[in-house]
């Protein structure tokens, strides 16, 4: 009984001793960081702490001088992953880190830093940066490429992990202009290897260096489910070079709301919403949808090109003119298929445009110059163009461009439309071959512009045409009306 307690007594005593002789070893670290950082006389630390419990170093009012201007007010580092030796030698991840080294850290804080790179004339800054759940894994960092920072840095972001992500007022000035680019925040959710479960920016602001006001802006970003894998691993390779295939970026929707600035009311163009969803119905098949709602132009009377616009609204008996488009279509990698199902452009009041088109046979070489986004990639696969439709609903748009331009040539209206029809139906395209066909698919556009209605442009060709063939199309003399198998339709 008496050894236990001894030994008890011993146990409390020796923990006793290390208690107090924490803060001395965090002060004797914390010293020996402050003098690594300022050893060489690069860069200078108004203070450091160091919480050995809580593995956490902190640094305040950073300064260097090495390469690019730095500054950081406060930087901070908890929960820290950050061998012990290390931060005694005075290395720390902000004044030691190498690439491929990992890190991991519970929470980082970061407060009034800039960036000034004087050699490029750029010049960065942000209030504030918190990031929890930080993990950074060991990634290779051997590249002999000449885009060694930007190889890195993809790599660093593919092996990168981090739980949830805020941050303050960034600004970007452009090097050589001055013109800057600022975010007022940015919240992002499980990032994971190039993969966010949701990013929300907010306020994004274009300046002229000497502006007041911003050029453009947009109020708010939202996505969910990004994927920039693809694009990671291309600039992974040391094979990438400037005009290589980056990869196709990957989303489960996108939007954009509040766009404004002096560049849009210049030209009096005001704009709702930007959004695009991608439904993955399974392992095969994807429905994606865009859409652009809002769009107004309502020219002021501010500048000659302005004017310009206005009066030719004016001519058309338009005091603004209001657009949206939505589109959506299926990619079906079980079939083979891609299909436009519905593609429309809509003037308010005054014409509705709608495309339609699918593609078969599409292969492995096809799939692999989508995903890859190499378009001449395109050219090693079968895939073929089934058919497409473009469909035009005229509500008042013939009516009023015929008026705008009897209005030019002092004509009657009824003049400039025989005359219209008349051109068309004699047009003879350089360099397509003049068929009966052609001369058909002629005369239903001109009997569109002479009685208006719905005019709609079927175009099937048999056999469907394989995208090695599209060369054919223009060449001299080509047959385009029997290659695309096109008519043309006038219902009321």
């Amino acid at each position: 009984m008496k050894k236990a307690v001894i030994a008890a007594v011993v146990a409390v005593t020796v923990a006793g001793v290390a208690v107090a002789a924490v803060p001395a070893v965090q002060e004797y670290a914390a010293a020996r960081i402050k003098a690594e950082i300022e050893r060489g006389g690069g860069a200078t630390v108004g203070g450091v702490d160091v919480g050995l419990f809580d593995r956490r170093i902190e640094l305040r009012d950073l300064k260097s001088t090495r390469g690019a201007e730095i500054s950081i007010g406060r930087w901070e580092a908890s929960g820290l992953a950050w061998p012990l030796e290390e931060l005694l030698r005075g290395r720390t991840p902000i004044a030691g880190f190498r690439w491929g080294d990992p890190l991991r850290a519970e929470r980082i804080e970061l407060r009034d830093v800039r960036v000034v790179d004087r050699a490029v004339g750029s010049d960065w800054s942000l209030s504030a940066l918190v990031v929890d759940g930080f993990d950074l894994a060991r990634f290779d960092p051997d590249y002999e490429g000449p885009y060694g920072f930007q190889a890195l840095t993809a790599r660093a972001m593919a092996a990168l992990s981090i739980r949830h992500l805020e941050q303050v007022n960034a600004v970007f000035a452009m090097p050589g202009s001055g013109d800057t680019f600022g975010i007022a925040s940015t919240v992002i959710e499980r990032y994971e290897g190039g993969h966010a479960a949701t990013i929300v920016l907010r306020g994004l602001e274009a300046t002229a260096k000497d502006g007041k006001s911003p050029l453009f802006k947009i109020s708010d970003i939202e996505t969910s489910g990004l994927d920039v894998r693809r694009i990671l691993a291309a600039f992974s390779s040391e094979e990438w070079r400037p005009g290589s295939p980056i990869g196709r970026i990957k989303v489960e929707r996108a939007s954009a709301t509040g766009f404004s600035g002096d560049t849009m009311s210049r030209f009096g163009v005001s704009l709702g919403a930007v959004t695009i969803e991608t439904i993955r119905e399974s392992e095969h098949i994807s429905r994606s949808r865009t859409r652009i709602e809002g769009f107004v132009l309502a020219p002021p009377l501010r500048s000659l090109e302005s004017l310009q616009v206005r009066l030719f609204l004016q001519t058309m008996g338009l005091r603004e003119l209001r657009m949206g488009f939505d589109c959506s279509g299926v990619e079906d990698r079980g079939r083979a298929e891609i299909t436009v199902d519905h593609c429309a452009l809509e003037g308010t009041d005054l014409a509705e445009i709608n495309f339609t088109a699918k593609v078969v046979d599409a292969d492995e070489a096809f799939w692999r110059a989508v995903d890859d986004g190499d378009s001449a990639a395109l050219y090693d696969s079968k895939a073929a163009l089934a058919s497409a439709r473009l469909v035009l609903a005229d509500k008042s748009l013939l009516e009023r461009a015929l008026k705008a331009l009897a209005m030019t040539t002092g004509q009657p209206v009824s003049a400039t439309r025989a005359n219209m029809a008349r051109d068309i139906r004699r047009f003879q395209p350089a360099g397509v071959l003049i068929t009966q066909d052609l001369s058909l698919l002629l005369d239903g556009v001109a009997r569109f512009v002479e009685q208006g209605g719905t005019l709609t442009i079927d175009a099937r060709p048999e056999p469907p045409l394989s995208i090695d063939r599209i060369d054919y199309l223009m060449s001299p003399a080509a047959d385009l009306v029997n290659a695309l198998g096109l008519s043309a339709t006038l219902s009321r």
